[in-house]
């Protein structure tokens, strides 16, 4: 389970810049759940990058794996976003086997005599 707080950012009367909760979501699997403030804050098509995918997903791609890397996609300052993983990820490896064929070469191989 990931826990996101988005935080948008105001000037307030007396000229600093403070950050408010606009939403606290919490994302499980493929469930989203808006805890507290506007979900307007959310938006699961945004695409963030991820190195465990090697590309772009978005919320239908794996919806932990997005919320993991949301923090990256908000740059602008305006709106932040932190993640804080609740339960830990079993890291799952596939291994693939793949048949390897000899390098290609220009040069013509040596055979013994």
């Amino acid at each position: 389970m990931i826990r996101l707080s988005i935080f948008r950012n105001e000037i307030s009367p007396s000229g600093k810049l403070v950050d408010h909760l606009a939403a606290a979501v919490q994302i499980s699997g493929q469930e989203l759940d808006v805890t507290e403030g506007s979900a307007r804050y959310v938006q699961v098509g945004m695409p963030v990058y991820s190195e465990r995918y090697g590309r772009m997903i978005d919320f239908d791609t794996d919806g932990e794996e997005w919320a993991r890397n949301l923090p990256s996609a908000y740059r602008n300052g305006a709106v932040s976003v932190t993640a804080e993983i609740i339960e830990p990820v079993e890291e799952q490896f596939s291994v693939r086997r793949a048949r390897c064929a000899p390098a290609l070469t220009d040069r013509h191989a040596r055979h013994p005599r």
